[in-house]
């Protein structure tokens, strides 16, 4: 056992418990919620946790649900002894059944709460057998069977026969004066007319009941005995049948009991499993953890219990601080702390996560015991003197590297000096076994001990200097001021006994309390500015993504402005040199702008792109050459050279099969990729190899259409992943 059930009841750890209970929705798994403990097996905490973190993940995916389901124990018990269940039994069995098929289903692919469906068994022909028979109001259903749906079909013509009959008989004018009222009632299971009294010796029929008041009898008509009698022996052969089919279900439940327990307990185990994932979720808590040394480490950890009024405190138990000693004065928050940090460890080794943030940690601990009084919620007596010096010597007798102890106000009860030294004594043992814990105490002795002595720690709840309020938060590394007088004077007391008081200080005493004081404004002045830059932080922070995300927006926009203007200026050219070429005369020679032309052209388009914002593809470059254009071939001289297979001769020396254009605007490559087309065709070359690079597409594309449109061209095409893919186009060069 982790913690008895003292330290338990001081932790408080049934309010958190009955919080898993609250969360249930199956009377065997609300039994066990209430049987939820802290284990004493650090292996068993490990699985639990595990389980909760897998069922609080399926949660949050909207993948898990238990459906309510009664503990049928008592009546599969009653079913294996041959007792007949109620149709209403049956039915819930039935549900029972179906929460469990749902819970395996929902858990059974998951690695951590696989094992707890190993027991689960189909039990599926069983459930919708009864759902056959029993509606979900426990109504015994006519298809349950082939002769019930004949028996009731049966007694409803009787019933409708029988009726008729009766009716008749109290409209007929024969009776209107001796009839009471024309409504037809039934008595003892038979449809009966309601007769008045002075007149029943002149209906013929039965009595089988009269009014309070004896005024009116009920009076079954001779006429409808026959079919009243009908009616009575249907009922008696559907109670037959009825009984049989429930006897026939039970005797199944009985048979399979065993089986439908299986499931039931594993529907329990699930259903617990869910209610500690739901606290989780509703707690925001997390996953501490779990490490085998003898630690504690909790970060901006929650009080469960106090929800949004909780205060965020760190704490750390380690090799450093085996020990905290937290001083402050009352209501300040120490007993708190306390119980926080108790209340924490039992819930991680009960299988509960935690409200503090990821990185907590909760190491192994074999017994957890606390001492924590509080006058206003304990019985008379449980903290006296004596009471403490029973814990204490528990305490000691547990003592080594597994033990957490939490002792609240340690060493009171008596003399303060002898109960400090008492403390400090106990301190001291419990140090030398490894054990790791926390204590409160008003003790300046004890304040003086944590500050001397190594593995011990001062840690002190924070107060408002000016205003004396407590604030909740936890300052480990300084010990707390008690505010004695601060807080009388606060609190009205006489200014003369409140001096009184201090003068009656020991002078030593009362330089400590000064020194704590200068202290403590010196930390809650350091705490304001820490806190005030850290809210300044979180502003600029958010200022800097604010304007990070800004900055992106703009440039993306800005990169689809520059494609977009680059593509028009592109289709700009394309269009202009068509419109050159379609106002010339046709003809076979081909000309081009002179280079005073086209870099004319040229910078006219990066002087276009300037005005723009977005700038040339690349570093300018002087053109080599430009747009083609047709001219006729009047006033064309032809250039003497020599034979042509001595210019072929020369081309094909000069033939390349690949031409690389990269980083050229289009008006600068489409006059080289000409030309390096004609010294391909008069060396024959079949293939070609163009490699303008991928960028953002445009001057590929431009290069493509340029090329689809020439005459020398037979095809066109991006290149495979082998060949360059987007980046290189291959051009097939006609024979």
């Amino acid at each position: 056992m982790l913690c008895d059930e003292q330290t338990l009841e001081a932790l408080e750890f049934s309010r958190v418990r009955d919080r898993v209970i609250a969360e249930t929705r199956t009377e065997r798994g609300r039994r066990y919620a209430a049987q939820i403990e802290p284990s004493g097996d650090f292996d068993v905490v490990r699985r639990e946790q595990a389980r909760t973190e897998a069922a609080r993940a399926l949660l949050a995916s909207a993948d898990l649900h238990v459906g309510s389901a009664i503990d049928t124990e008592p009546y599969t018990s009653a079913a294996a002894q041959g007792r007949t269940l109620a149709p209403g039994e049956l039915r819930a069995i039935a549900a029972a059944l179906a929460s469990a098929a749902a819970a395996f289903r929902s858990v059974r692919e998951d690695l951590a709460l696989r094992e707890l469906v190993t027991g689960y068994g189909r039990l599926d022909d069983l459930r919708n057998t009864i759902e056959h028979a029993i509606d979900e109001r426990g109504a015994v259903l006519d298809r349950a069977s082939p002769a019930l749906s004949r028996i009731r079909k049966s007694l409803k013509q009787a019933l409708d026969e029988s009726r008729e009959r009766v009716t008749n008989i109290v409209r007929s004018a024969r009776y209107a004066k001796i009839v009471q009222d024309t409504v037809v009632t039934i008595r003892e299971g038979r449809l009966v007319v309601p007769i008045k009294a002075e007149f029943a010796g002149e209906f013929p029929g039965i009595v089988h009941d009269t009014s309070a008041s004896g005024q009116t009898f009920f009076v079954e008509p001779l006429a409808a005995l026959e079919a009243n009698n009908r009616v009575r022996t249907l009922r008696i052969e559907e109670e037959r049948e009825v009984d049989r089919i429930l006897r026939e279900l039970s005797k199944d439940i009985g048979e399979r009991a065993g089986a439908i327990e299986a499931n039931v307990e594993m529907l329990a185990h699930v259903d617990l499993v869910i209610a500690k994932a739901a606290v989780g979720e509703r707690m925001r808590a997390v996953t501490p953890a779990l490490e085998e040394s003898a630690s504690i480490d909790l970060l901006a950890a929650r009080h469960p219990l106090l929800e949004e009024k909780a205060v965020a405190q760190s704490v750390a138990l380690d090799e450093r601080a085996c020990i905290v000693v937290i001083s402050g004065p009352n209501m300040g928050g120490k007993s708190v702390a306390l119980r926080m940090v108790g209340l924490l460890v039992a819930m991680t080794y009960a299988g509960l996560q935690i409200p503090a943030k990821d990185g907590t940690r909760v190491g192994r601990f074999a017994r957890v015991i606390a001492d924590i009084g509080d006058e206003q919620s304990t019985a008379a007596n449980a903290s006296t003197f004596s009471a403490h010096l029973d814990r204490m010597r528990e305490l000691i007798a547990a003592a080594n590297e597994g033990l957490l102890f939490l002792v609240d106000e340690i060493g009171t009860g008596t003399e303060p000096s002898a109960g400090a030294a008492l403390a400090i004594a106990t301190l001291e043992y419990l140090l030398t076994t490894g054990a790791r814990g926390i204590v409160t105490t008003h003790s300046t002795e004890l304040k003086l001990f944590a500050h001397a002595t190594e593995g011990v720690a001062n840690a002190s709840v924070r107060f408002d200097p000016q205003t004396f309020a407590p604030t909740y938060h936890l300052d480990v590394g300084s010990p707390g001021q008690s505010f004695t007088f601060a807080l009388a004077e606060a609190r009205g007391v006489r200014d003369d006994v409140v001096a009184r008081a201090g003068a009656l200080l020991e002078s030593g005493e009362r330089e400590y309390e000064r020194a704590l004081e200068e202290l403590a404004q010196r930390n809650a002045a350091l705490e304001a500015e820490r806190e005030a830059l850290a809210r300044q932080r979180k502003v600029e922070a958010e200022e800097s993504a604010e304007l990070a995300a800004r900055a992106d927006a703009l440039r993306i926009e800005h990169e689809r402005f520059v494609q977009r203007a680059e593509e028009r200026l592109q289709r700009a050219l394309r269009d202009f040199v068509g419109e050159l070429q379609r106002r010339a005369p046709e003809t076979r020679g081909r000309a081009r702008l002179t280079p005073a032309q086209s870099a004319l052209l040229s910078r006219t388009l990066d002087a276009m792109r300037q005005d723009l914002g977005v700038g040339p593809e690349s570093a300018s470059e002087t053109p080599q050459r430009s747009v083609k254009l047709d001219l006729p071939l009047t006033g064309m001289q032809r250039r003497e050279s020599s034979s042509s297979r001595s210019a072929r001769f020369e081309a094909a020396s000069n033939a390349r099969s690949e031409l690389d254009v990269r980083g050229k605007r289009y008006v600068e490559a489409e006059p080289l990729v000409d030309r390096w087309l004609d010294e391909a065709v008069l060396a024959g070359t079949t293939q070609l190899r163009l490699i303008h690079g991928k960028g953002t597409g445009m001057l590929g594309r431009g290069l493509q259409s340029f090329l689809r449109d020439h005459a020398a061209v037979a095809s066109v095409r991006y290149g495979n992943e082998e060949e360059g893919s987007h980046g290189v186009t291959i051009i097939e060069v006609k024979g």
